[in-house]
């Protein structure tokens, strides 16, 4: 029990939207050398308060130490230390920001809502743990005890210190969402909106069933859809780049190592070395570094089929392997195997070696690659491949893209940013990504404009004729609706059909929502489904597919015995989006009120 306190600086106290990283710094903007700040080392100034270059690179490196410790230490491309530069950016702007804001609300915090605040974390931690029980309920005495006991002081003043720095933004949070009101009808009909279903059968008159209509199209026409619709041809300035690629992946001299080291392994555990020890130094299975490679009971369809079959295949006390999967090669020492249930259980523990390049591969994919933009960057990017020996390939056009995608090769924001931030024929530096190294050279630039009508014409035709298929359909619905009027049963009109345009189906059941199995999208359906009496046939409803008549054969009830019960989850899911919205809502305004200068592009590519 006592062990148990000293993982408790583990919690994580979410208390805003976005998480803060905690700054290596005292006082943002604080000049302890009493020497002003050269603006050339200045990164940003937030309403006057500077961030100079080694505060952020302080708070940039401990936010990537915590990323790599949750990955298992695995290095970051450049796409995601951009990213996570531009994370710790917004996490500066956004405390110091929200500083400003506790100090001008003259938001405090006292030792009670710190007491309070720890006990409750740690009763809600903590209420259900045997130890801290007696007679099956919660014992106050006990959880006392244990917060009094002086080995757990550390672990105590640590959480406290962690909620005072950290309560009076959630006091701030609590002063902004106050304004968020949820009426009782808002529940209800959030929970109508999930809850009561409908089924309906309909009657469709879709305009696929005239697609084999003889209509034909004008050029003349074509071009008046397209003078008249031109912004839906709007193209946005678009980039094309020339690249080379050196390949990270391990060969197959890499890959016949692993072997010949997983057999290794193999050997020393049948020798008799502890085989949980090894998997404590060799197994990449990020799990290991908890469970020291024993992954317990587990059934056969639990693992991949190639891990299974071995493992169910072994007898308790054989190790096997070096088995193939998806993750790697595997190492397995069977302990014990039983069944529960009826259901075959194995007891295994198992080593982990993955699939990855030897330090001489990544290292001789880097050395190529930074030689190749040298001599690219001196005598041509041509040139730089012939003597190099490698081959050219070539993106697609690609825009300026907020995911920052490049055609064929992924997420890649650093490297877009530079595409569109060169001049033609500029020829980049070296870009990572866990496939290898890239070079660029940008070979052509479009400005953005309209697609020319002669490009885009078959797609103007095609639209007008979509448009007058549309009014056949219509037309025909139109032409039945009468029948549809005198007689209640859709089987009998679509057998009347001569033509066979029509048809008629059932739904499922389904809830409040634009889109109708069998249908599609189809507001108007949609809610006369849930507006129309039970029985009775609807008017003529317009879709994207086509035209419907519909009859409600049932519809669910609302539930006050559920809705009793659901509520609470209702109002807080409710709650959550309304908060999250007005928060985001007020910070945006807040950033737009403040003075906020970004002067990163001096020192960082992107």
């Amino acid at each position: 029990m006592m062990g148990k306190m000293r993982d408790m600086t583990k919690w994580i106290l979410y208390i805003l939207i976005f998480a803060f990283i905690g700054l290596m710094v005292v006082e943002w903007g604080a000049d302890y050398s009493g020497i002003s700040r050269r603006t050339e080392f200045l990164v940003g100034e937030i309403d006057g308060q500077e961030i100079t270059l080694e505060q952020f690179n302080q708070a940039f490196r401990y936010a990537r130490f915590n990323e790599e410790q949750r990955t298992g230490g695995r290095n970051m491309t450049d796409e995601q230390v951009n990213q996570l530069r531009n994370q710790v950016w917004e996490d500066i702007v956004q405390r110091i920001l929200l500083q400003k804001e506790i100090e001008k609300l003259n938001i405090q915090v006292t030792n009670e809502d710190v007491t309070s605040y720890v006990q409750a974390v740690l009763y809600q931690q903590y209420r259900d743990d045997p130890n801290f029980q007696t007679d099956g309920q919660f014992d106050q005495a006990k959880f006392n005890q244990v917060l009094a006991d002086e080995s757990n002081k550390i672990q105590l003043l640590n959480m406290e210190a962690q909620a005072r720095e950290n309560l009076p933004y959630s006091k701030l949070l609590n002063i902004i969402n106050a304004s968020v009101i949820i009426p009782e009808e808002e529940i209800r009909a959030e929970y109508k909106q999930q809850n009561v279903k409908a089924k309906i059968d309909f009657l469709a008159v879709p305009i696929a069933s005239f697609s084999n209509e003889e209509i034909e199209i004008s050029d003349e026409e074509g071009l008046k859809y397209y003078q008249k619709n031109k912004d839906e041809f709007k193209t946005q300035e678009t980039r094309q780049l020339n690249y080379v690629y050196f390949s990270t992946e391990a060969t197959a001299d890499d890959t016949a190592k692993i072997y010949q080291r997983a057999e290794e392994i193999k050997k020393e555990a049948l020798d008799g070395k502890d085989f949980n020890d090894l998997a404590d130094a060799e197994s990449a299975d990020p799990s290991a570094a908890t469970n020291r490679g024993d992954l317990g009971y587990f059934e056969r369809k639990d693992m991949v089929k190639e891990f299974s079959d071995a493992a169910f295949a072994a007898k308790p006390g054989e190790i096997v392997g070096p088995v193939k999967t998806q993750f790697g090669l595997h190492i397995i020492n069977v302990i014990d195997k039983k069944t529960e249930n009826g259901v075959e259980k194995v007891h295994a523990a198992h080593i982990l070696l993955k699939f990855e390049p030897s330090y001489n591969t990544t290292d001789e994919a880097q050395r190529k690659s930074e030689l190749f933009s040298e001599t690219a960057k001196e005598e041509g990017f041509t040139i730089a491949a012939d003597k190099l020996g490698v081959d050219i390939k070539q993106t697609t056009e690609f825009s300026n893209n907020k995911i920052g995608q490049i055609p064929g090769l992924g997420k890649m924001e650093s490297a877009l940013m530079w595409a569109f931030n060169s001049e033609k024929d500029a020829i980049s530096d070296v870009y990572y990504m866990p496939q290898g190294y890239y070079t660029f050279q940008l070979t052509d630039i479009k400005p953005a404009g309209y697609r020319p009508f002669e490009e885009v014409k078959e797609i103007c035709k095609n639209r007008i004729k979509l448009e007058k298929l549309k009014d056949i359909a219509k037309a025909y619905a139109e032409k039945i609706k009468p029948q549809v009027e005198q007689n209640s049963n859709f089987q009998q009109i679509v057998d009347m059909d001569t033509e066979n345009i029509i048809s008629t189906d059932t739904t499922s059941y389904f809830p409040m929502n634009v889109f109708v199995p069998k249908i599609g999208r189809a507001p108007s359906v949609a809610a006369a489904a849930f507006n129309l009496p039970l029985n009775q046939t609807s008017g003529m409803l317009e879709s994207e597919r086509g035209y419907y008549f519909i009859r409600v054969t049932d519809r669910t009830e609302f539930n006050e015995e559920d809705y009793a019960r659901q509520r609470d989850t209702v109002f807080n899911r409710i709650l959550q989006q309304k908060a999250r919205t007005i928060y985001t809502q007020w910070f945006e305004k807040l950033k737009e009120q403040a003075n906020i200068k970004d002067y990163r592009y001096r020192f960082f590519r992107s």
